[in-house]
């Protein structure tokens, strides 16, 4: 039996050290696709911040109800005390055991106005998960393209590395036959150095890129070495007009959509802090047991209680100047949302239409940098020519200038999506025509 238990134990224990190995490792080559896929990842500091508020706004409801709750008291007294003369009951001992339940029936809107208020908050929080979800993709995907970029700088780094050593080696031998001057020579050697050193910062760069996309994907220390290069395709999708967008921005926002939640919430509230002079209606009963028997205690109550304040104390008066506060504080920051969000919308657009352009241009500009290498490699092969180092090298900055442009239009889009309340991957595309 104790060598069952023994195997059985070691199997969960294996079990458990593959499951975390698995959880603690990235596909090679890691993709855009598997990177987003931990987009929701509930141990995340964001997505647990997101239940937080969850969690407290579900805790206001029941804040709310509980003025409502069923209230049970025992209350226990003992006492001593001189008996009036004129008293049968000479007993000095007069203890008491009462139980009392107490139902508060209504307060004329002042629990409602606070319950609606916290059941619109929690509704409201529940709906931004969607919008937290979309912000963490766009924060991995900019941490994923920063890495893929640091590696094409890295290249194009590297091309212009080996430019210049063959150049200054050709300098020095043309040195030492006379050819050229000492200027020329420290010259060469100075800016051999430079691309050298700017080789070296661009390397670091490539780790520090993949240390800040291991902490994005809460996997930190695990630097991914191999990125799969995602052919994006969202220069293929048709920008709608200006008025569209904008139409479209202020009815599906998620952040306006919450802010007017929190508007409303906060008139709630203000109109609670108001009805707290209105009068408030409840049931009691009390069932009591005594040492002493008098005319003036009973065995049982049941009574039904209606409070009306009479004099508005300046407690109420504070609360509600608080309350109404806070519902100016919120009106004023949904305009503000508004505000930022319109011009943010107005940007985006704009910044789209422009890299649009600027690709097309870069694929024109590719087209020819591809015939001048090919031209170069001709004239290299036929010892007419020796630029070929100088064409790869502009091949390596035009794959660097033209990755940067297709990533920061992917970037613009996938922001426009989350800003229009759509799927920040897909948007009017399917998986594969965006990400092929």
């Amino acid at each position: 039996m104790k060598k069952i238990t023994g195997i059985f134990l070691c199997y969960l224990f294996v079990q458990s050290a593959c499951a975390e190995a698995l959880q603690s490792s990235l596909p090679d080559p890691l993709s855009l696709e598997y990177a987003l896929s931990l987009a929701e990842d509930e141990q995340h500091a964001d997505i647990i911040n997101a239940r937080s508020q969850q969690e407290l706004a579900l805790s206001e409801i029941d804040q709310a109800e509980s003025n409502l709750a069923l209230q049970i008291d025992l209350q226990l007294e003992a006492a001593l005390l001189e008996p009036s003369l004129q008293l049968i009951d000479r007993d000095r001992d007069d203890h008491s055991a009462v139980l009392r339940i107490t139902k508060p029936l209504y307060d004329f809107g002042q629990t409602d106005n606070k319950k609606m208020a916290a059941e619109a908050e929690s509704q409201a929080t529940k709906n931004t998960m969607k919008f937290v979800y979309d912000r963490r993709r766009i924060e991995i995907a900019r941490r994923f393209f920063a890495v893929i970029l640091s590696d094409l700088k890295y290249s194009w780094d590297t091309e212009a590395t080996v430019t210049a050593y063959v150049h200054n080696d050709a300098v020095k031998d043309r040195h030492a036959l006379g050819e050229v001057s000492d200027v020329e020579l420290l010259k060469a050697n100075h800016e051999h150095q430079i691309l050298f050193q700017k080789r070296a910062v661009t390397e670091s760069q490539q780790r520090i890129t993949r240390s800040m996309l291991a902490e994005v994907l809460n996997m930190p220390g695990i630097l991914s070495s191999n990125l799969k290069v995602p052919h994006l395709q969202y220069h293929k999708k048709v920008l709608p007009e200006y008025d569209v967008l904008l139409d479209r921005l202020m009815q599906k926002n998620t952040q306006i959509s919450l802010q007017q939640i929190r508007v409303e919430a906060a008139h709630k509230r203000l109109q609670a802090a108001r009805h707290q002079m209105r009068p408030r209606l409840s049931a009691e009963f009390e069932v009591g047991e005594y040492s002493r028997d008098t005319q003036s205690k009973d065995d049982w109550r049941a009574s039904l209680n209606l409070s009306i304040p009479l004099l508005e104390d300046s407690g109420i008066k504070a609360e509600t100047s608080r309350q109404r506060s806070s519902w100016l504080k919120q009106r004023s920051m949904l305009l503000n949302i508004q505000s930022k969000l319109r011009q943010r919308l107005y940007e985006l657009s704009q910044n789209i239409q422009l890299l649009k352009s600027e690709r097309k241009q870069l694929v024109h500009s590719m087209d020819y940098r591809e015939l001048e290498l090919d031209r170069s490699r001709a004239l290299y092969e036929m010892e007419v020519k020796t630029d070929l180092g100088d064409a790869m090298r502009a091949i390596s900055e035009m794959r660097y200038l033209q990755a940067k442009t297709d990533f920061k239009l992917a970037l613009s889009w996938m922001e426009l999506l989350m800003l229009l309340d759509e799927d920040v991957v897909k948007g009017d595309l399917t998986l594969s025509e965006v990400l092929n």
